[in-house]
């Protein structure tokens, strides 16, 4: 039985963070449907479908479910020792990932009928077993101080501003440019912050 008194209060960050990604992904990605617009063009839907495509766009990104994996990995380590964070981030980092797939598919067999063991369903756990581990062992190096700890937290910024010239929205949804500009602008000002804090760290020795 997990004891949150004894710090074990870790081991169910990964899935919760991972299964609420992965079911809210799924459910905005299925709002022209609810809303009866999926024969619209994408630029011509509703507000509420526009909202939706918006935010699908984001977390439709690996960067995005990257991000995730890194944040519960920073979480789950904090006020722990290097090695033992490094562990805890591994694993949450994992669980977080393969949660957030079980979840999502899972939704979709709920919208869309169909089975959920298919084709898509085994790459992205292959994906998230061997990607989620190394993704929350760099949020546990957030808290390594030097270049190791810089490296680690800029590493969410630099892919999604890396993906969005690589594999940009698609240019006929109409929140393309709006979600674009937006990664950019939050890529740039967390960077900002990030040089700033390095900076003043430095300083301080």
């Amino acid at each position: 039985m997990i004891s949150w008194r004894d710090g074990l209060w870790w081991v169910v960050v990964g899935p919760v963070a991972g299964v609420a990604l992965g079911a809210v992904d799924s459910i905005v990605n299925h709002v022209p449907v609810l809303r009866g617009e999926v024969g619209t063009a994408r630029a011509e839907r509703g507000g509420w479908s526009q909202a939706a495509e918006f935010a699908s766009l984001i977390l439709d990104a690996g960067w995005a479910w990257a991000a995730m994996a890194v944040l519960v990995g920073w979480l789950v380590s904090r006020g722990v020792r290097l090695a033992a964070g490094m562990l805890r981030g591994a694993l949450a980092g994992g669980c977080t990932l393969i949660s957030a797939t079980i979840a999502y598919y899972g939704v979709d067999v709920i919208f869309d009928g169909g089975i959920w063991w298919d084709m898509a369903t085994r790459y992205w756990l292959i994906a998230s077993v061997c990607l989620g581990p190394p993704l929350g062992t760099v949020g546990a190096l957030i808290q390594r101080s030097g270049p190791v700890g810089t490296l680690a937290v800029l590493l969410v910024p630099a892919g999604a501003a890396l993906q969005m010239v690589l594999l940009p929205p698609p240019p006929e949804s109409a929140m393309a440019w709006p979600v674009r500009v937006s990664v950019w602008a939050a890529a740039v000002v967390a960077a900002v912050l990030i040089a700033r804090r390095t900076l003043r760290l430095r300083g301080t020795r």
